[in-house]
């Protein structure tokens, strides 16, 4: 029985630390949807949940990394990744303060990628950073 999204490159803890660094140099204001603009530049992270994790999880595939998802106190869906060992990997937590983010943890349900014009902003992150990595050249 075949991977439904097979990871492009091994899940260690350096490739997860480049990885991330990589998708934080390569967001940018066109991968979000227009409202969120504005508190996008007072929070880097904000409104990128959706994208970081979703290239996380398509780099590292469905064996290793989980998409989970909770509503925060706005109504706004916040996104990161969990492994199979259960660690919380949140490329943009710092959206939120510690408090704010441990509680949509515990509230957290698994959760697929996002279609639409969300699967394409995923999908334009994954071509940058996978360029940087030099995946598929």
């Amino acid at each position: 029985m075949g991977t439904r999204n097979p990871p492009l490159i091994p899940y260690t803890k350096g490739n997860l630390k480049k990885v991330i660094k990589l998708i934080e140099k390569n967001l940018s204001q066109d991968l979000l949807p227009k409202k969120y603009h504005d508190r996008n530049r007072k929070n880097w992270a904000f409104g990128h949940c959706h994208n970081a994790s979703g290239c996380l999880y398509k780099i590292f595939g469905s064996e290793n990394l989980h998409m989970y998802r909770a509503l925060d106190d706005e109504g706004i869906w916040h996104w990161w990744v969990m492994d199979k060992n259960e660690n919380i990997i949140d490329p943009t937590a710092t959206q939120y303060k510690a408090t704010q983010v441990k509680k949509l943890y515990k509230q957290g349900t698994k959760a697929s990628l996002l279609g639409f014009d969300y699967k394409k902003r995923v999908g334009i992150l994954l071509k940058r950073v996978t360029k940087d990595l030099k995946i598929n050249e």
